[in-house]
């Protein structure tokens, strides 16, 4: 005797638990069902307690219907009567939310799992409600961070698709047929940029972010014809699809092309991600990615290098301390303190971004990414005749970054002029700071007022310090330290040391906080370029102000008009009379009688400085400095 193969009734618990996701998700699996039913607009409302879904669709046609496409999980749809369907499982999701009162046509379905375990109860409708709605109320209230997100996610789950949908009275649906789009065939409409993910919609509704490195860039693809999906509708059969096939191939040619556009000067993290995936799976171009591609980050300062790049570092400093030697930062809270071993040249220092890129959890990890790009590299060379010196290949020592930091004796001290700097440094270094001071005001927002005064921006202390961490560094509100190596080449190279540390007051004030405990990161680096623009005129005003102050110092000493201050002072002044011989105003305004320039600079505020000192982490500076080249075997990871 035949019989049929049966489904317990766990099952149906698995389909609408299992798969049940965000209740975003849940309501896009009713707007895909209102496509597939034809409809051409769907009202759907949210709030805290529960929502309503309608469409202008068919609904069901009979009661026979009902019982078979509505009652039965996993009836399959034939063969191009719905877009998105395949199985009639994705209803299950909003079960799983809510309790939930289906009309379509002259029936009414009420289902509450909770209550009601897997069983719906089925009513005649005295009123016939074309088309199909759906009110639910959820089996937990929202809270209104869930009910934002909730709608957010709708928004974004159905930017594209066919019908208008309209979301607590407004339209979130755009149709892809009146965007601006870099390119379309038949398959898809592409958008292409140079970073980000990569958004995937099928025929309008998204399916998935792709990470940037997948393709080397980032965008938006909007498919016109149907993408073959796994069950769950998250992953695409990108083996098995032919459509997916030909969008991959198009998509990927516009990823190459914006690559090439940006050339070598400008490689974005997206294509230092696809680099690293490339050298680990044995690219066709190995080679080349292993000797060009910036794949590696290196401290400080967040140089980019190739792999090789990277190797040959470690493995022909000059830096006898290096010794062939690297480590990884553990963190980006630690980025500071790795920059600050990096200059002292104790090691190579890695950024802890190389990780991610290499899909690494820990350095050791990454070490073992070294050896399988070797093993990629020897067969590449084995196999296809490339040509490259396998010799050079190389594996630096790990050192454990936990022992370096927890050694690393930092030493940063606000220090005294008079101690510090012999009396021609210093009579340079007061005017400098003088006019530092007010440029650091004018760079936190303050307005220019007479001469070279400034109105309103932070009063900033301009302080001499030490220390082996920072070439300059700050509070972020009360001071502005710059080292005192830096000053004492104000003795040697006045011009130069001076724009030098006008920088350094720039840098600084990006921060926008205690610069000892911060690293350095994108939006630091647009605050950064945004004030260096901003201000390049004032900056130059500001050095006119101190070499004109600098040398009237000297005058009033009796000092001979030799030195470079005074040279560069000459030409100004030539420059001048030269344009203003031939009718052109002078290449600078007069100065010699401007406030900055006239005042008297105020002395040192000693309390200050000592209040600062007390507040810093001042290592013993007696102590002997560790022994990088023979001690680091215990650093070993």
């Amino acid at each position: 005797m035949r019989l049929p193969f049966e489904l317990d009734p766990q099952i149906i618990h698995h389909i609408i638990y299992s798969q049940a996701g965000s209740i975003g998700k849940a309501l896009i699996e009713l707007l895909m069902n209102s496509v597939d039913a034809s409809a051409s607009a769907v009202h759907l409302s949210l709030s805290r307690t529960g929502f309503s879904c309608s469409d202008d669709g068919q609904g069901f046609a009979s009661r026979e219907d009902v019982v078979c496409y509505f009652g039965r999980f996993g009836t399959p749809h034939d063969e191009g009567d719905a877009t998105y369907g395949r199985f009639r499982l994705g209803r299950g999701q909003i079960m799983a939310h809510a309790a939930t009162v289906w009309r379509s046509n002259a029936w009414m379905m009420t289902v509450d799992t909770r209550a009601m375990g897997y069983h719906y109860d089925l009513d005649d409708l005295q009123d016939a409600s074309p088309g199909c709605s759906i009110s639910g109320n959820w089996y937990e209230v929202l809270s209104d961070a869930e009910l934002m997100s909730a709608i957010q996610e709708v928004r974004d789950l159905v930017r594209y698709t066919p019908v208008s949908v309209v979301l607590n009275g407004q339209r979130i649906t755009r149709d892809p047929l009146i965007e601006r789009w870099d390119a379309e065939d038949e398959c898809a409409w592409y958008r292409v940029k140079a970073d980000g993910a990569v958004s995937i919609y099928n025929q309008g509704v998204l399916v998935r972010h792709d990470p940037a490195h997948m393709w080397g860039a980032g965008g938006l693809i909007v498919s016109k014809q149907a993408v073959g999906l796994n069950v769950s509708r998250t992953e695409i059969l990108r083996k098995t699809c032919p459509v997916w096939k030909a969008i991959a191939k198009q998509f990927g040619q516009m990823a190459d092309q914006i690559a090439s556009r940006l050339g070598d000067h400008r490689k974005t993290e997206a294509r230092r991600e696809k680099s690293a995936r490339a050298l680990l799976s044995g690219d066709a171009n190995i080679v080349q990615i292993y000797s060009r591609e910036e794949v590696i980050t290196l401290l400080p300062g967040k140089r980019h290098v190739s792999l090789e790049g990277f190797l040959r570092k470690c493995r022909y400093s000059h830096n006898q301390r290096q010794g062939g030697r690297f480590a990884v930062v553990d963190n980006a809270f630690e980025v500071p303190k790795g920059e600050a071993i990096a200059r002292e040249g104790i090691a190579v220092i890695i950024h802890p971004a190389t990780l991610d890129r290499f899909g690494c959890y820990s350095a050791q990890d990454f070490v073992d990414c070294i050896v399988r790009i070797h093993a990629n590299l020897k067969q590449d060379v084995e196999l296809n005749g490339t040509q490259y010196w396998l010799n050079g290949l190389f594996v630096p020592d790990l050192l454990a970054f936990s022992t370096l930091r927890d050694t690393f004796i930092e030493r940063t001290r606000i220090l005294t002029e008079k101690d510090a700097l012999d009396r021609e440094t210093r009579r340079a270094w007061t005017a400098l700071r003088w006019c530092l001071h007010h440029y650091a005001a004018l760079c936190t927002s303050g307005r220019p007022a007479y001469g070279g005064q400034v109105r309103e921006g932070k009063s900033l202390h301009i302080l001499l310090g030490q220390s082996n961490i920072a070439e300059a560094w700050t509070d972020g509100s009360s001071y502005i330290a710059i080292d005192v190596t830096l000053v004492k080449r104000l003795k040697s190279s006045p011009l130069r040391a001076a724009a030098y540390i006008f920088t350094l007051i720039e840098h600084e004030v990006a921060h926008e906080g205690d610069s000892l405990d911060c690293g350095h990161d994108e939006a630091f680096y647009q605050r950064f370029h945004d004030l260096a623009l901003q201000h390049s005129e004032q900056r130059q005003r500001y050095m006119h102000l101190w070499l004109m102050k600098y040398t009237t110092s000297m005058e009033g000493d009796g000092k001979r008009a030799r030195g470079e201050a005074w040279r560069e002072r000459y030409l100004v002044g030539r420059a001048g009379s030269g344009r203003e011989k031939r009718g052109l105003p002078p290449t600078i305004e007069d100065v010699s009688n401007d406030p900055v320039v006239v005042d008297p600079v105020p002395g040192e505020n000693m309390a200050f400085i000592d209040y600062q000192n007390t507040l810093l982490t001042v290592a013993d500076t007696d102590s002997p400095a560790p022994d990088w080249v023979g001690g680091t075997d215990t650093c070993r990871g």
